[in-house]
């Protein structure tokens, strides 16, 4: 098929070796030409490496948090997050809840790079930190 149309294309080009005509024409120094806005260029930026390192590691960090919850509250802690607290009677609901928190995390986090970049990754590693602490803290009262 690929070479049937390729011999067809050759044998219609065959015809017309003529040159075509082309005008050129030039406009006065004084016009402005208005482009449309898709037609300029914009230069696409290389993501850091740190953005997606950081998104699996927040992946990584939420998982952690979902066991050292579950730890302490199996030794009686209770969880003191008013808004998780309803999710962690269940594993389900708990790894739902973290599967919402961190996608809707990095939605924003990839709003924020498209506007500016560093505060994008600052955001990243302090959410990330404040859950390592929490599951640092979950951890320790598990061991109570």
């Amino acid at each position: 098929m690929v070479v049937a149309t390729s011999f067809s294309a050759v044998a219609s080009a065959a015809g017309h070796d003529e040159q075509p005509s082309v005008s050129i024409t030039t406009l006065p120094a004084d016009t402005y030409v208005t482009l449309p806005l898709s037609a300029g260029y914009e230069p696409r930026v290389k993501r850091p490496t740190l953005l997606p390192a950081l998104y699996v590691t927040l992946g990584v960090i939420q998982a952690w948090d979902i066991a050292s919850t579950s730890g302490a509250l199996k030794r009686g802690a209770r969880d003191a997050n008013p808004a998780s607290a309803a999710f962690a009677g269940g594993k389900g609901s708990m790894v739902g809840l973290k599967m919402a928190t961190t996608a809707s995390t990095i939605f924003f986090a990839e709003r924020a790079w498209k506007k500016n970049k560093v505060a994008a990754v600052v955001m990243m590693a302090a959410i990330n930190g404040s859950m390592a602490a929490v599951s640092v803290r979950n951890m320790r009262n598990a061991r109570r």
